[in-house]
């Protein structure tokens, strides 16, 4: 004689089950990530680019090619991406929170175009080259804080 033994759901399926709630978060989260960081690199290069034709910005000045621009677009934006994730994670207001965040990484984010312009470390260096590069970081920094918070958090 068989007996049928009821089902519980166990204490284990429902950590599995957070989890992948959890994961789908995380799965969102980088995918948002990925898209800002295509959205602000083809902004930051076609506008370099054409920063490099309006301004006379002279072929020598490396930090304004595209190979530059791209690579170091891309990096700024995962790491915005993480300190959105850290802030989602910690923060009572995240958007708020991301927000000034963004704005004093931006300002931080200008010191190293300054010293450039100040040593004058690449050839080439001008000061329309130097106000270009500080407008990509402008326009990289607009385009995380209008993003992620939009697009990053599950409502």
């Amino acid at each position: 004689m068989a007996t049928s033994i009821p089902k519980y759901k166990s204490h284990d399926e429902g950590v599995v089950g957070s989890r992948n709630l959890h994961q789908a978060g995380w799965l969102r989260l980088v995918v948002v990530g990925a898209s800002l960081t295509l959205v602000a690199t083809v902004a930051d290069v076609a506008l370099a680019t054409a920063f490099r034709a309006w301004l006379q910005v002279p072929a020598g000045f490396q930090p304004l090619t595209t190979p530059a621009v791209a690579s170091l677009t891309i990096m700024g934006m995962i790491a915005a991406t993480a300190v959105f994730a850290w802030t989602a994670r910690t923060q009572l207001d995240p958007i708020r929170s991301f927000a000034v965040i963004a704005a004093v990484g931006l300002c931080i984010s200008w010191l190293p175009d300054l010293v450039i312009w100040a040593t004058g470390a690449f050839h080439g260096t001008t000061g329309a080259g130097i106000v270009s590069l500080m407008t990509l970081h402008v326009v990289a920094a607009g385009c995380a804080v209008a993003i992620l918070p939009r697009f990053g958090l599950r409502r």
